[in-house]
């Protein structure tokens, strides 16, 4: 985090103090005023005892308690002492409040001067609210970069994926859709990272140290993985970096294939005739087996191979009936379940397999099929 070095600080709290004071000065003339008349004792003594009051509740940590009754002395109307504006920046800057603290520091510093019986601490709290302020505004600045990002940017060979809302399941009305398909649902899903490719042979023998793929080379895509498997994978491979990948939700990954929620029936492809550009299966790999990854056109987002060469392992038991009582936000999937879901189609696949709301399943445990794979996925 950005730090301000206290001695800078110093001398600006010291060459901007008057300015401050003056500003303070300025607000306090126009506070509303309280009729004397209205109270057995003078205002002054009766902001004496409410600084006596607020004192006991700073002690005690209570520093919003604090605040209001500092608040009920400025309401009197009347010239406030040192004391009064350290105790009232104080509690104000333990409440959060950086940017109404520092007025209040500043105008202490301005009245009691170095010989203040709060001054280091006072300059201590000056330097710290401006620390925080500085802090937000970072934070702020990041916030704001990760909501302006654009979809299809790259990081680490991923892909930021802007979340968004839209309708998951079979909206193409196919006959041959399946009843896990239907019925379709609105769903919203946050900002994530997914993979551009499917994990290759090479990034798996380099965290596992072995390779258990049937089709071997190092830029085909892994297979002969169980979902259990790709679990002790994804454990490894984040002690190893420091990260937190980790595999997709059905609902990230429906909504990645078909470029951020799209009318894609097939990732990247509009016309079965097409499909030959954007991925490998059934008709020009069934013979071949799995291919180089990215060897084919990518989807609208970026990501290749999003549609054949291996199916997908996805975080999400399966359950058919899932989409019937799945939530609106973030779909998980159900708590619990016998198989795992699997997306995408592989090598072997014919188009009906390969759409992008096609569902299917498998025992997470088994990993002796040579078309079932995985790309990872990660929070921003």
């Amino acid at each position: 985090m950005y730090t301000i070095r206290i001695e800078y600080i110093r001398q600006a709290v010291i060459s901007s103090i008057f300015s401050v004071a003056l500003m303070m000065a300025v607000h306090a003339a126009v506070m509303p005023v309280v009729s004397a008349q209205e109270k057995e004792l003078p205002p002054e003594i009766q902001v004496d005892i409410l600084i006596s009051a607020a004192k006991k509740d700073i002690l005690a940590g209570k520093w919003k308690d604090a605040v209001q009754v500092l608040e009920d002395a400025l309401k009197l109307g009347v010239k406030l002492p040192g004391e009064f504006h350290f105790h009232y920046g104080k509690a104000l800057f333990k409440t959060g409040n950086y940017d109404e603290s520092l007025p209040s520091l500043t105008s202490y510093l301005t009245l009691v001067g170095k010989d203040g019986e709060y001054y280091e601490e006072a300059v201590t709290l000056v330097v710290d609210a401006k620390n925080e302020q500085e802090d937000a505004k970072l934070r702020s600045l990041d916030s704001e970069y990760q909501r302006t990002k654009s979809a299809g940017e790259t990081e680490d060979d991923m892909v930021y994926i802007k979340g968004g809302c839209f309708d998951m399941g079979n909206i193409f009305g196919d006959e041959e859709a399946e009843v896990g398909e239907k019925p379709v649902h609105t769903v919203c899903v946050d900002d994530f990272y997914l993979d551009k490719t499917e994990v290759t042979q090479k990034q798996w023998i380099d965290i596992i140290g072995h390779n258990p793929s049937k089709f071997k080379s190092g830029d085909r895509p892994v297979e002969r993985v169980s979902w259990n498997s790709v679990q002790d994978f994804i454990k490894k491979l984040n002690k190893a970096t420091g990260m937190n990948y980790r595999l997709p939700t059905e609902a990230e990954w429906e909504y990645a294939a078909r470029s951020g929620g799209g009318k894609e029936k097939w990732a990247g492809a509009d016309e079965e005739s097409e499909l030959g550009e954007y991925a490998w299966y059934y008709s020009n790999s069934v013979r071949d087996g799995t291919h180089s990854v990215a060897g084919k056109e990518p989807n609208g987002l970026g990501l290749y191979d999003m549609m054949g060469n291996v199916w997908e392992w996805c975080s999400d038991w399966y359950d058919r009936n899932y989409y019937e009582n799945s939530p609106a936000k973030n779909p998980q999937g159900p708590s619990d379940g016998s198989t795992r879901v699997l997306r995408g189609g592989g090598w072997r696949s014919k188009p009906v397999h390969i759409r992008t709301v096609d569902r299917n399943d498998f025992d997470p445990d088994i990993k002796k099929f040579a078309n079932i794979g995985f790309r990872l996925a990660r929070d921003p």
